[in-house]
């Protein structure tokens, strides 16, 4: 009887009392666009563990290039106006640029486009030229000029 008390106490503590990290969770649409970066980001790596572990999985590079070019259409939709809230790590660039921001973006969806084509072509050299390009001008270019450095 006794230790089932001890038991319950310990995890309504558990439970109840923060964990003391400090750590700000992102709420809203900022939890939202982090989720949708870190699916891009999924995304990213399939491709990468297809295109250079040759995992013989080239027809599926389209199904995640497409996805890639579809979360990119969404992105500029992804940072409405006030919405710098922390924790994020978007810089204010992004509504002071937004024709810059949404050149990016847009950037980004025609070189995973690019991607998908080379993939229905089935040269796994064209494919990973795409890949790394997209990662180099689409995420990459975006990243310089929008997302706080880690």
């Amino acid at each position: 009887m006794k230790f089932r008390t001890l038991a319950l106490a310990a995890v309504v503590f558990a439970i109840t009392v923060p964990t003391g990290s400090g750590a700000q969770e992102a709420t809203g649409i900022v939890a939202y666009r982090e989720t949708a970066m870190k699916a891009l980001g999924a995304h990213s790596g399939a491709l990468k563990s297809i295109l250079t572990d040759q995992t013989q999985l080239m027809d599926q590079v389209g199904i995640h290039a497409r996805a890639i070019a579809d979360i990119a259409a969404a992105i500029p939709a992804m940072f409405p106006e006030d919405s710098l809230d922390p924790p994020t790590e978007a810089l204010p660039s992004i509504w002071e640029d937004p024709d810059g921001f949404q050149a990016a973006s847009d950037r980004l969806a025609k070189l995973a486009g690019d991607l998908d084509a080379a993939a229905g072509s089935g040269d796994a050299q064209a494919s990973l030229a795409a890949f790394a390009a997209m990662g180099k001008d689409g995420c990459g270019g975006c990243h310089a000029d929008y997302r706080k450095k880690n």
